[in-house]
């Protein structure tokens, strides 16, 4: 009797569930310690390790998209989740807006002046937006912890790839929550100032075409060399 062995990439994404309820117990703790602005050494941290492994922190690691998840899960039940992100969402200027107001307010919790928590502040407003419009609402359109790591994850070393078996069934599409993934000419291809890392995308390619790792070069194409 032969039995399948499992998709690694559903380990993959049940790793990433655990880390993410990891992380969100160790932010609780620093929130009952007192000293949520702790959280950002390891949200700096991230930034910069981003250059190497794409946007890890956001799928892996963020409290806010841990929260999300139950949010996505609430609003799908509670049947008050929309399908359709508004277009004034969609013009990116409030994630600009939102990394402003953060600096600002960052600023003011530091010196003294004004005392917020904005961190619990964020986690709320990903929440009930998330209950209302997909995560991409948040996670590409609003969220300023996102710009920040778009950047160094654009020349990220290690990155979701997609191969040259991809059909362009646009499952992949479908299943991302940060709208990362295009089809173009019959194939996938993620953006990697803008995908989560969450692997939601190679779970469910039939094809077993996209895994997290260096970019292979086109040049070993096994589609091309079959021609």
């Amino acid at each position: 009797m032969s039995g399948r062995s499992p998709n690694p990439n559903s380990r993959n994404r049940s790793m990433r569930i655990l880390s993410q309820i990891l992380f969100l117990l160790v932010f609780i703790a620093l929130i009952k310690m007192k000293r949520p602005m702790n959280w950002m050494i390891v949200f700096l941290g991230s930034t910069v390790l981003a250059a190497l492994f794409a946007r890890f922190y956001c799928g892996w690691i963020c409290p806010i998209n841990s929260v999300m998840q139950v949010s996505e899960w609430i609003g799908k039940k509670a049947k008050v989740q929309k399908d359709e992100i508004p277009f004034v969402l969609r013009s990116g200027m409030f994630a600009y807006g939102m990394l402003i107001l953060t600096f600002v307010l960052a600023f003011l919790n530091m010196t003294g002046r004004f005392k917020l928590p904005f961190l619990l502040v964020m986690i709320g407003l990903g929440f009930l937006m998330t209950l209302r419009y997909p995560q991409a609402a948040w996670h590409k359109y609003v969220c300023p912890y996102g710009v920040i790591l778009r950047l160094p994850a654009k020349f990220a070393r290690l990155k979701m790839n997609v191969d040259s078996t991809c059909s362009g069934c646009g499952l992949c599409k479908k299943a991302c929550p940060a709208e990362a993934v295009e089809i173009e000419n019959r194939r996938a291809t993620i953006d990697p100032g803008h995908c989560l890392v969450c692997h939601e995308c190679s779970v469910v390619c039939p094809k077993s075409a996209i895994a997290y790792g260096g970019t292979k070069p086109e040049a070993i194409d096994s589609r091309s060399i079959a021609k």
